[in-house]
């Protein structure tokens, strides 16, 4: 008894040393498990069978051991594991959400080319992770059906520049990839497009309204909204607004909080209304157009310091105040409706498509946004007393503005003027006099709260 208890030890690092030992119970051939081990995995499977379990009754004189598997084993199962998982996703898209929007649509179609591959290519998705390959001992491959996701109903256009964008950077970059994430879940599936130029948002919002999103989603200020419908106007694609602008004329002027976690709501819970469009020329403006002081400050402020370093809103103060007591007045002829050329000598002209005017000044107070017409004010006025009357009128909201800025209602409108005077639509220069102005009735579909300002609008909203 004594010499069996001593010899067992020894049989026992004979059978744990020796590797024929390990291969006649798991005959796998070890250059192809450094090759290809899934590949190689379904060869052996299919050649010799299930093989031998490490639970399996040994012989009577060699007593049942569990041999260690070999490493080039183990860090396969480590680096499937860690594939897997969406840990880097969320990762890249925590710490360079720009990249990780920008790369996503490639990888997608990458990773599906990738797994199109025949079967002794199968081992490319150890470092391609997605579709699980899973090996039975039969032999048969097993392929896990994917998520069918939904269809894209609605586009985000991200303009990086814009003021809160650009203040708080990547932070509000993940706030917007939440939100996507968030009209998905309530059953608006979104995608994020970035702008990279002056015409991109234009060219973004005519992919989305060829393809006929239900929705293309302008998330900026103004200038980037008045990009967005250029390309929306006259078709069914609706425009929606997440305001992340410097002041959001339109937000403030439909009722559209200027938070992102309510104006998403907005998105979901509101209504679809049809609009006019103003037309400057062949630039379409939501808001209004402007001739004399507010566009001059609007071309300054393009050139200004404070605009450069993030302070565009107090670059709109400080120019705005000084164009305003230094500018004189200049003569120009108006043509209203095909009529007669009349000769004003004016400060300022505001054509406006609704009423609110830089967030602050209702210089159109009876503007409405779907009556087929525009409401022009020419401001005239020698003194600075003139001029101020206006403007406190103006911020004070009263339903008039005083005898030195005469109202009209107007379909189409031509102004002609001996000097080059810049114009300025929805807070962007885009030209200078002589220029036409009409107007285009119902071109744009906008969603808007449900409780929006009742005298805003004369036509109920659109069915859902």
């Amino acid at each position: 008894m004594d010499q069996d208890q001593a010899e067992t030890p020894d049989r026992d690092n004979e059978v744990m040393a020796s590797p024929r030992a390990w291969s006649t119970r798991h005959p796998w051939p070890s250059w192809r498990v450094w090759i290809a081990p899934r590949f190689t995995t379904r060869l052996v499977m299919r050649r010799q069978g299930p093989v031998s379990r490490p639970t399996d009754v040994a012989p009577p004189d060699v007593p049942a051991v569990t041999p260690a598997r070999p490493w080039p084993l183990i860090a396969r199962d480590w680096l499937r594991r860690r594939l897997e998982s969406n840990r880097p996703r969320r990762m890249l898209a925590r710490v360079a959400p720009e990249v990780y929007a920008v790369t996503r649509g490639l990888t997608r179609r990458t990773l599906r080319a990738l797994r199109q591959l025949p079967a002794p290519f199968s081992t490319l998705y150890l470092v391609v992770p997605g579709v699980r390959v899973v090996p039975r001992l039969t032999g048969r491959v097993v392929r896990v059906p994917r998520i069918r996701r939904l269809p894209v109903q609605a586009r985000l256009i991200v303009n990086p520049a814009s003021g809160a964008l650009h203040a708080h950077g990547p932070m509000a970059l993940h706030a917007i990839h939440e939100t996507a994430r968030w009209l998905g879940k309530q059953g608006l599936p979104t995608e994020i497009r970035l702008t990279d130029g002056p015409e991109s948002a234009r060219r973004l919002a005519a992919e989305a309204a060829e393809a006929g999103l239900r929705v293309v989603i302008a998330v900026g200020g103004d200038g980037t909204i008045n990009d967005v419908i250029q390309a929306l106007a006259g078709t069914e694609t609706a425009l929606g607004v997440l305001p992340m602008g410097t002041i959001n004329v339109w937000a403030r002027e439909a009722g559209i909080p200027l938070g992102l976690a309510d104006a998403r709501r907005v998105l979901i819970e509101g209504v679809r209304r049809r609009v006019d469009l103003g037309r400057a020329g062949d630039r379409y403006f939501l808001l209004m157009a402007g001739i004399g002081v507010d566009a001059e400050v609007a071309l300054r402020v393009q050139r200004h310091f404070f605009k450069r370093i993030g302070l565009k809103l107090l670059s709109y103060v400080t120019t705005g105040g000084m164009v305003g007591l230094t500018r004189r007045p200049v003569k120009v002829w108006i043509q209203r409706d095909g009529g007669r050329h009349r000769s004003r000598r004016i400060v300022q002209i505001v054509i406006g498509n609704t009423r609110l005017h830089a967030g602050i000044f209702a210089f159109t107070p009876h503007a409405v946004a779907d009556d087929g017409q525009l409401d022009v004010v020419t401001v005239g006025g020698r003194g600075l007393l003139d001029r101020a009357d206006v403007v406190v009128r103006a911020v004070l909201r009263r339903r008039t503005l005083g005898p030195n800025a005469p109202y009209h209602r107007v379909r189409t409108f031509r102004i002609d003027a001996r000097e080059p005077l810049p114009v300025q639509v929805d807070g962007e220069v885009i030209g200078s006099l002589p220029m036409s102005f009409s107007v285009a009735p119902l071109a744009l579909t906008v969603v808007v709260p449900r409780d929006s300002l009742p005298d805003l609008f004369l036509h109920p909203p659109l069915p859902d």
